[in-house]
């Protein structure tokens, strides 16, 4: 995280003022979850109120400050690594007032390390303060989500308020219900909505082309694949949360997803943003029919 540039994206944020107003009144939470788009702003926030919390403009140098990031060829959070750091979290801080944890990327930890940490979270030590930070939100186990106050931010601040945007994905979660009910006429009526969706998205895209919510000086591409980034992100959130507490639908949402990161790809390559989400849109429709 680059503290000037970024800071500045950051320090408006309804999430992030929240939880400076948390650690001044002294009622920052135990277990913590910061999800944004860009992970070094949730790992750049995370350094910052660990300064503060263990008094140190570096907290890298304190004893305190712990941290497991993921590792190896796969790139996991090992249960051998969670178990050390349980093992750690328990004692006592050695020259500060608390301790202070981050899993960096959490999303990354192996299911049983996931699950060896779960008790320490529901149950953390008092004197430590636990911070986990992802890019995905939908990587992380329910469990896990479901111990810690979750704080979302944005690499940009002026887009993740977008009103528009948040009207969009209203409809477009609505949609997805749609999709689900067993009224044969309301799932006709699914194909025009989907349509109908795509016009107001390309109607919000043309908008935020207009005004880039981006200040890379590299010119308009950049800030144009930067959007359509952004847009990817909401809409893999809004999925995500949307079959978060659906179970009997999990067999099918990894392949949504998959297809969602594939338009992903292909729009870096520069094929056509909406064909791409239409597409994506289609996959949807087709593979809720087809499910038992």
């Amino acid at each position: 995280m680059n503290l000037q540039k970024d800071f500045l994206k950051i320090k408006d944020q309804q999430g992030f003022t929240s939880l400076l107003e948390s650690y001044e009144n002294g009622n920052l939470p135990n277990s913590n979850l910061l999800v944004c788009k860009d992970i070094e702003v949730c790992n750049g926030v995370a350094a910052l109120l660990a300064a503060k919390v263990l008094r140190r403009e570096n907290p890298a140098t304190c004893v305190d400050f712990l941290r497991v990031w993921p590792v190896g060829a796969m790139m996991q959070i090992s249960v051998d690594q969670i178990r050390e750091l349980c093992s750690t979290i328990y004692l006592s801080p050695k020259v500060s007032e608390k301790k202070f944890v981050v899993i960096y990327d959490a999303g990354k930890m192996h299911g049983a390390a996931a699950n060896a940490f779960l008790k320490t979270l529901e149950e953390p030590p008092a004197d430590t303060i636990i911070f986990l930070t992802t890019s995905r939100l939908h990587t992380i186990l329910p469990t896990i989500v479901g111990r810690c106050s979750v704080t979302r931010l944005s690499s940009d601040g002026e887009f993740f308020g977008n009103k528009e945007m948040q009207i969009w994905l209203a409809s477009y979660s609505a949609w997805l219900s749609s999709l689900f009910d067993t009224n044969c006429e309301k799932k006709t009526n699914a194909i025009m909505q989907m349509y109908s969706l795509l016009t107001q998205l390309e109607v919000l895209l043309a908008n935020l082309l207009e005004e880039p919510v981006t200040d890379n000086p590299s010119g308009e591409q950049v800030n144009k694949q930067g959007i359509y980034g952004l847009l990817l992100t909401q809409i893999e959130n809004e999925t995500a949360n949307f079959f978060r507490n659906r179970l009997e639908y999990v067999k099918i949402f990894p392949k949504i997803i998959s297809n969602l990161e594939g338009k992903a790809y292909l729009i870096a390559l520069n094929v056509n943003f909406m064909s791409c989400i239409e597409t994506f849109l289609i996959e949807i429709f087709q593979m809720v029919v087809k499910f038992p």
